[in-house]
């Protein structure tokens, strides 16, 4: 019996066809492999961090933690005791010259002392702060002291040195202060209130928290 030659090749390739794509009769189980060569991506990023660019040169973490520790750093005295007894000489005044009572630095040194803060330096604008922590006016906080200090001589004693008391931070950034022996040569004791540093020309203002 003889097949057309087309039905024959037809029926060839479709028994060639189911044979190859035809599933066997049991499936082998996968087999996943987690080890970690092949978990990893084929190719990795290294991530480093530099420490040795210019910008961090001469930069070290015990700075970088002094900056943020800063603000924190507490008064070692009775802040309310002191800004009591300056309150209570508001309108009062003193006799004023070299070391007397009225002058504003000897009068925040009263202040301080009132509240057993440790004022214990003496001579020029910067040597009478030994033993205080120089702040900003950022972190500048009631019972600290606010002093103008001449730029091209902090220690000097020229005109325009002037001392004063915190005893308010106001929410819009300036200050409640009271200070003595202004103005000058009266040793009145007097209270400011939205109070902002307004040195000279040539002074910047020094906060200092003893």
């Amino acid at each position: 019996m003889k097949f057309p030659a087309k039905a024959f090749i037809v029926s060839l390739v479709a028994s060639v066809t189911f044979t190859m794509g035809a599933a066997p009769a049991v499936a082998a189980v996968p087999v996943e492999d987690f080890s970690p060569a092949s978990v990893l991506p084929a190719t990795t990023v290294s991530q480093t961090l530099d420490t040795t660019g210019e910008e961090l040169a001469g930069a070290s973490i015990d700075s970088v933690l002094q900056i943020e520790e800063t603000p924190q750093i507490p008064h070692n005295f009775d802040v309310a005791a002191t800004i009591a007894l300056a309150e209570s000489e508001i309108g009062t005044s003193r006799p004023t010259g070299w070391s007397q009572p009225g002058e504003c630095i000897m009068s925040a040194q009263r202040w301080i002392r009132a509240g057993n803060g440790a004022w214990n330096g003496s001579g020029d604008p910067v040597a009478n702060y030994a033993g205080a922590t120089r702040m900003t006016l950022e972190t500048a906080a009631p019972g600290d002291i606010i002093q103008y200090e001449n730029i091209a001589s902090p220690t000097s004693w020229v005109t325009g040195v002037h001392t004063v008391l915190i005893t308010a931070v106001n929410t819009d950034g300036t200050f409640t202060i009271v200070q003595s022996n202004s103005p000058g040569g009266s040793g009145l004791v007097t209270e400011v209130e939205n109070w902002e540093p307004e040195m000279p020309a040539g002074f910047q203002a020094a906060v200092w928290r003893f």
